[in-house]
């Protein structure tokens, strides 16, 4: 099924191929701290999760400790993962949004870094991919990357405060 794109979405973003499939490329330059677009999809919760399949259950968004969001067939479904990411999920009345965390040029792919989305109760790992000089390898929960790491991501708010709050 192709993905799903709203008349905003279509005007300032693109799927295009990437080495790892597909993502999320911005038709126009966003300054730092720009709301990107929001996170559509159904509501999941952990019961539902085990029946979905694993593609669908690896690219669902966390939103709380027993919600998660399936953005299948839409744009957030195609967003990749980096260790150095130009973006990032922020929680706001009740909805997800793809904040920029830096300027992102006209034609760059749109990246989050998935470790600020898995909480310190999710087992979930996946091999990192990215192509970054500062790849970790291995894409775990927040609580498990390193110190340094989780404190820039916190100071620069990087990471959701629910994500902080969910233990494991």
């Amino acid at each position: 099924m192709p993905t799903i794109l709203d008349s905003r979405e279509k005007k300032f973003f693109a799927i295009r191929k990437t080495r790892n499939g597909k993502g999320v490329f911005t038709r126009i330059g966003f300054g730092e701290g720009k709301r990107l677009f929001e996170v559509k999809g159904r509501f999941v919760t952990c019961d539902e999760d085990d029946d979905m399949d694993e593609t669908e259950r690896s690219n669902a968004y966390r939103f709380d400790r027993d919600l998660f969001i399936s953005p299948k067939d839409r744009l957030a479904d195609m967003v990749n993962h980096s260790c150095t990411p130009n973006a990032k999920v922020v929680k706001d009345n009740d909805k997800l949004y793809v904040y920029s965390i830096s300027e992102i040029l006209k034609g760059s792919e749109v990246f989050i870094d998935y470790s600020t989305i898995i909480a310190k109760d999710d087992i979930w790992t996946m091999k990192c991919n990215c192509g970054s000089d500062k790849c970790r390898k291995i894409v775990k929960n927040f609580a498990k990357l390193s110190k340094k790491t989780q404190d820039i991501y916190k100071k620069n708010k990087i990471v959701p405060d629910f994500i902080l709050k969910i233990r494991g």
